[in-house]
């Protein structure tokens, strides 16, 4: 489904119709520092704005537990999650569906700092207007001492 980041990243995918599994091991990433484990699920947001419980997209770095729109606004998107102890930043990037990055301005999406005593987080982002009334991807990254996103199929 996201087979455009697959060259560029280490992936373990849990790519599985209509079931996600509720434990995927992680990826251990290698030596280059670029390269990311991501983890690649088969969601598809479609009614986010009014809150939706992302019961199975657990990681061993963190887990993405909901999605929403901020006080009502369709106009940003909120994931809510929980970390596993692990000093680390949480932050969100846009994508159409061809694999190519839209661009954020400065100060439009959010990063949440975690470690061993501030686990529950929250990043939000500003639906750029490119992707308003579309289909896109989400891609919610822990950067710390290891590395690891999702991405996630997203209606705007």
């Amino acid at each position: 489904m996201f087979s455009i980041w697959l060259p560029l990243v280490m992936t373990s995918s849990a790519l599985v119709f209509g079931a996600i599994p509720s434990h995927v091991p992680a990826t251990t990433t290698s030596s280059v520092a670029w390269m990311v484990a991501v983890q690649e699920f088969d969601a598809f947001l479609q009614d986010w704005r009014k809150g939706q419980t992302l019961a199975n997209l657990r990681h061993p770095l963190f887990d993405l537990t909901g999605v929403s729109a901020v006080s009502g606004m369709m106009e940003i998107i909120r994931f809510s999650g929980e970390a596993h102890g692990q000093a680390g930043e949480i932050t969100l990037s846009f994508y159409t569906l061809e694999g190519d990055k839209v661009f954020s301005p400065p100060g439009s999406v959010s990063l949440a700092r975690v470690d061993e005593k501030r686990r529950e987080f929250h990043v939000t982002g500003a639906i750029p207007r490119v992707l308003r009334g579309r289909t896109g991807v989400v891609q919610v990254t822990f950067t710390g001492e290891k590395r690891a996103s999702y991405l996630l199929k997203v209606q705007f």
